[in-house]
């Protein structure tokens, strides 16, 4: 009697419906159409977008989350700023205590190197009695030795600042620390997340959306009424701001040098003033977003 495969329990190998039971390994599952966002919806609240305002690169989102994410980068770069000029404060003052530090070694050394004092117990016999006394005794180097001794000190310090000495060095008072360093915001900037990487932003290059919409909500192309879905391709003439579809647009927006917007017959340069929206595509096909998604976990191991 042949066994069903989810009940196949004596094969070496694990059948489809007991590898989606287990809970270790690594698993994919391919997204279907509930996983997909809509074009017109914003990537910022992923709910339909309402005063729709689209980037040069196509996501569109609403205009007060996308203005309310702008303000937040701003307001995090301006934290960063702060945060690395009291960085750079605070490195010029410990240099300045290290460079203190240092003059202050240097010219000690160079005091004793200069003075040389030393004290001695010398016996001096002036008569046949035997007089003891202590006599500070001066103590003249010569150039070679003053040499050698400076020398002799600088290689200690080089080989002591070059290997410490960490004798235990597990014992957290004894273990070395990182120094804290921040990096230099100069570079930052507003930033639309809805795509990898992340590319800049600006308010005055956003371009308000404007759909045609049918009595059942439906976003229509004013050009030729067709339905707007995430199966076709969807573009935003960035003079006026109205929604037609690719198609529409090859046949009669770009179809000459001076081409212009089948609405409100405003002129279109070129490519460069239609922006094409980003859709997620269907569950079916992708349009540049994910089509499998995949957990990984560590697999079960002999």
């Amino acid at each position: 009697m042949v066994r069903h495969s989810k009940n196949n329990t004596a094969s070496g190998v694990f059948t489809y419906a007991e590898r989606q039971m287990v809970d270790y390994g690594t698993k994919s599952k391919r997204l279907g159409s509930d996983s997909k966002r809509p074009f017109d919806s914003c990537y910022l609240c992923l709910n339909t977008a309402r005063v729709p305002l689209v980037c040069p690169s196509g996501h569109i989102s609403c205009k007060e989350c996308v203005i309310q994410s702008i303000l937040e980068q701003k307001k995090t770069i301006e934290r960063a700023k702060q945060d690395y000029a009291e960085f750079q404060t605070q490195q010029a003052s410990e240099q300045a205590e290290q460079q203190k530090n240092r003059d202050e070694a240097e010219v000690q050394r160079y005091i004793e190197r200069e003075v040389g004092l030393s004290k001695t117990t010398t016996n001096y016999s002036e008569s046949s009695d035997i007089v003891t006394s202590k006599r500070p005794l001066m103590i003249e180097f010569n150039d070679s030795s003053k040499r050698r001794a400076v020398e002799s000190k600088d290689k200690e310090a080089v080989v002591t600042k070059e290997k410490p000495k960490l004798p235990s060095f597990w014992i957290p008072s004894l273990a070395p620390t990182a120094k804290s360093t921040v990096s230099d915001p100069s570079k930052l900037s507003v930033q639309c997340q809805a795509s990898s990487p992340a590319h800049s932003l600006k308010l005055k290059h956003l371009v308000e959306v404007q759909f045609r919409t049918s009595s059942k909500g439906e976003k229509l192309c004013p050009s030729c009424d067709k339905p707007l879905l995430n199966s076709t391709k969807v573009s935003v003439l960035a003079k006026c701001g109205h929604a037609v579809c690719q198609r529409c647009v090859n046949n009669f927006v770009l179809t000459t040098q001076a081409g212009a917007c089948v609405v409100c017959q405003k002129k279109v340069s070129g490519k460069t003033d239609v922006i094409l929206i980003e859709s997620e595509g269907t569950g079916f096909t992708g349009a540049g977003g994910r089509m499998v998604a995949t957990r990984y976990d560590s697999a079960l191991q002999a």
